[in-house]
This record gives C-alpha cells, sequence and structure tokens, in this order.
C-alpha cells in the first residue's frame, strides 16, 4: 500500500519497505541501481537527516537566545525613553533622540462633536 504524502518520514518509510522486500528477495532487479548501491543511499539519507535535525535544534536555541536578548534591550531602551521624559521633560531634545515624540510635536486633541 502505498503513502500519499512526500514527507521525509514517508519517503524514509517506503525506503525502508524497499530495503526489507529486496533483501528476502535478492532477485529484484531495478536495473542501474543495486541494492548495496540503494542502502548505501538510505544510510547517507539517515544521517543528513539526523544532522538536519540537529541543525534545527541549533538554530531554535539560537533565536530563543536572541528574541530574549532583544525583549531585555527593548525593555531598557523603553525605561531610558521613560527615564529621560521625567528628568529632562516631554518636549526635550533628548527624550527626542531616544525616539520618543515631544509634546509640542504631537497632534492636539480634537473634541468630538455629538452627531445630531
Amino acid at each position: 500500500m502505498a503513502k500519499k504524502g512526500n514527507s521525509f518520514d514517508d519517503i524514509q518509510a517506503d525506503g525502508d519497505n524497499l530495503v526489507r522486500v529486496w533483501n528476502d528477495n535478492q532477485s529484484l532487479s531495478l536495473g542501474d541501481v543495486s541494492r548495496e548501491a540503494f542502502n548505501a543511499m538510505m544510510t547517507e539519507f539517515r544521517t543528513a537527516r539526523e544532522g538536519l535535525e540537529s541543525l534545527r535544534t541549533q538554530i531554535t536555541g539560537a533565536v530563543n537566545d536572541v528574541n530574549d536578548r532583544a525583549k531585555t534591550i527593548k525593555g531598557i531602551t523603553v525605561r531610558g525613553r521613560a527615564a529621560a521624559r521625567g528628568q529632562f521633560g516631554g518636549n526635550s531634545t533628548q527624550y527626542e533622540q531616544l525616539g520618543g515624540t515631544r509634546t509640542s510635536d504631537r497632534k492636539p486633541r480634537k473634541k468630538k462633536t455629538p452627531k445630531s
């Protein structure tokens, strides 16, 4: 029974099935592909997949590390901006240099007009 998917798991399972059948029926011939060559391909495929999974694990760890560091830095910069606003004022150059919008640059609020 053939599997419908083309995932690596499906391909590996199909390859393993072929190896089992080929080992039991050594008269099976695939022309230019020998049983030994196919076994070597399957071994190389498994090794490559293990290497890939190892790299994915490393990438996940590295991404999480960078995200954690970014959160820490973001928190400190927000605190720094708030501190500059408190010490130098909301209309100060220092507050603007840290990414804040100066009070004088903000649009004034418009009063809501009642709907009739």
